[in-house]
């Protein structure tokens, strides 16, 4: 578990920090160098700040005065953390693939039918499907079913 001190001059101890650019609250995780910090935000996202922009923060008492950066204290006692999101997705992009990727990997799809929908992409705006409403245009597939069975996504 990380704990930080903020300080001789601020006995409180908190990971909980404001940027003041954005008006952020933010978790800190440490210093990267001199003048940068590495935080979390809200939704999980970790950026590299600088410290100028980050100032204590108390949920209690709101925004607090200005401290050195904190100092982190490592305990090697935690297990890594669990990836949400699995290593290899089994689905199909369908920006990315072939023609022979997509009759082999969805049922129901022959190549002449592959070859169609990669006409029908490269035709498309940015040569990309911006939704999978746009796959509608390709008749003789079931792609209700496909995206219930969760086969596709567009990326």
């Amino acid at each position: 578990m990380a704990t930080s001190k903020t300080g001789p001059e601020n006995a409180q101890v908190t990971n909980l920090m404001q940027d003041t650019k954005t008006g952020k609250l933010v978790e800190f995780i440490g210093v990267h160098d001199k003048e940068y910090a590495m935080v979390r935000d809200g939704a999980g996202n970790v950026n590299y700040v600088t410290l100028q922009q980050l100032v204590p923060y108390s949920q209690e008492k709101g925004r607090l005065s200005k401290v050195a950066a904190p100092q982190l204290e490592i305990v090697d006692d935690e297990a890594p953390p669990v990836s949400v999101v699995p290593a290899e997705d089994t689905r199909l992009n369908m920006n990315t693939a072939t023609a022979e990727m997509i009759a082999k990997r969805l049922p129901g799809v022959g190549y002449k039918t592959a070859k169609s929908i990669v006409e029908l992409k490269l035709s498309l705006s940015g040569e990309r499907f911006a939704n999978l409403k746009q796959l509608e245009n390709i008749p003789r597939v079931n792609w209700d079913q496909l995206i219930k069975d969760d086969l596709i996504f567009i990326a």
